[in-house]
């Protein structure tokens, strides 16, 4: 298990390699750049060139790009010229704000989705899976922002249950739980809709599929209960296609917190990301795709080492 671990972890290395590359071309062929935001909407074409002198960005893309690895190599991220704060620093500042959303609407999203998936396959074709199926459909094609903006409609502005926005109450000094917590709901609730949809319908005709397998026709034969039949055999095997689903859903959790983050003003990674597009800051966009990298390859590397733990003939020499 050690040396898998190890071999994933260098072939990791030209994947990130080749992300940083595509990330620093497709930045910089981008139109505008940080000289007209720090120089302004006034700015001359002089002083606008002044300024992409002095970032350095006026140097052969290689050059720049061997400087900032170089930099990479050192635990250095970069600098951020537009809010004059390391990146380090700022990812440091939004980074848990975005793995605690993150975390509670993936948790949220195999609480829900798993049972409701089993619970359907057993009732295959009656009428609950009918009319599940339909609001599960419903729920796959709603934008996020579309439904991030319904919540706020009925349950902060009607209802007033929830706060509109933001990570806690503005005039709340110390860390307060209970007032996170309220704020965290509805912008969690907005990431793992569209989650709960897709991976219930998954595991639904993965479970219908291997209800009809041999074993488990046979299990059911010798007389085996069929809660036992289908929470000890079959959900097991059907658990495992969707390991691969859940390893690879770190990238459409971060893409769907960018826009979650901006509806409910929740200061994490995805607003910084979007404010760092607008303001065409390289630094940081680099800073934050190397993490968000960083963060897909280690979720593939847990879905593939969960499978050893949910099927045994996986071996890893």
């Amino acid at each position: 298990m050690t040396n898998f671990i190890i071999r994933r972890l260098l072939l990791a290395i030209p994947t990130l390699l080749g992300v940083t590359i595509l990330t620093f071309v497709l930045i910089h062929i981008a139109p505008g750049g940080p000289a007209f935001a720090i120089a302004g909407e006034k700015a001359t074409p002089a002083q606008i060139a002044q300024v992409t002198h002095e970032l350095g960005l006026d140097r052969p893309w290689p050059e720049q790009y061997a400087v900032w690895l170089g930099n990479l190599v050192h635990g250095d991220l970069g600098f951020s010229y537009i809010k004059q704060t390391p990146v380090l620093e700022l990812i440091a500042q939004r980074l848990p704000q975005t793995l605690i959303l993150m975390g509670t609407a993936l948790l949220v999203s195999i609480l829900l989705a798993i049972p409701l998936g089993v619970y359907q396959a057993s009732r295959h074709r009656s009428g609950f899976d009918r009319t599940a199926s339909v609001f599960v459909f419903i729920a796959w094609s709603m934008p996020t922002f579309w439904f991030g903006t319904i919540l706020i409609a009925l349950f902060a502005v009607g209802l007033r249950w929830f706060p509109v926005g933001g990570l806690q109450t503005i005039d709340t000094t110390a860390f307060d739980w209970p007032s996170r917590i309220a704020h965290l709901i509805m912008p969690a609730a907005t990431l793992a809709i569209v989650s709960v949809a897709g991976w219930s319908r998954y595991i639904r005709g993965s479970m219908i599929e291997q209800l009809r397998e041999d074993y488990a026709r046979t299990a059911v034969a010798k007389g085996l209960p069929g809660r036992v039949v289908l929470f000890r055999h079959v959900l097991r095997n059907a658990l495992i296609p969707f390991i691969t689903l859940l390893g690879g859903t770190v990238p459409a959790l971060f893409g769907g917190a960018v826009i979650t983050e901006q509806i409910f003003a929740y200061p994490g990674m995805g607003q910084l990301f979007w404010q760092s597009a607008v303001d065409r800051d390289y630094a940081t966009l680099l800073g934050m795709t190397v993490i968000t990298a960083l963060l897909v390859i280690l979720g593939n590397l847990l879905a593939d080492v969960m499978y050893g733990v949910v099927d045994p003939r996986v071996r890893y020499d």
